[in-house]
């Protein structure tokens, strides 16, 4: 199965905002990413980032630029080949208030200190995309 997503990496001061993984994502239950999500059929990448940030965490925001894309492969424990390849943006917050929603898949989303970010449970592909982008933790 191939899976396309987008994901933003927003920066205030010395956090990040990230989001945890909620009961309806077996295999990552409990592990913290940045806001984003499944690419709709027929959405722009752009488009999706700033849908998934307003549902997960309340914030409306501007995307500022493409930082990364990336892929990961793995088989989940149902057995599904998954292989998907995500963009990465770099975003700003325009408007909104940090709410949980408890749309989109996640049960917290809260704003993480980049030095708490080593001994954070993450999906490998997230963790990979933040050393590259913060210079490493």
């Amino acid at each position: 199965m191939q899976r396309f997503a987008s994901y933003g990496l927003v920066l205030d001061s010395d956090r990040v905002l990230m989001v945890r993984l909620g009961s309806s994502s077996k295999d990552d239950h409990g592990r913290w990413m940045l806001p984003g999500g499944r690419i709709e059929h027929g959405e722009h990448p752009r488009e999706t980032v700033v849908r998934e940030f307003k549902e997960e965490t309340g914030f409306d925001v501007a995307v500022v630029r493409l930082l990364d894309i990336d892929a990961e492969h793995r088989l989940l424990s149902t057995g599904i080949d998954l292989h998907a390849v995500f963009a990465l943006f770099e975003v700003k917050v325009i408007g909104g208030e940090l709410t949980h929603t408890g749309d989109g898949g996640v049960d917290a989303s809260a704003w993480i200190a980049t030095s708490q970010l080593a001994a954070l449970p993450m999906l490998s592909p997230i963790r990979a995309a933040l050393q590259r982008h913060l210079g490493g933790f």
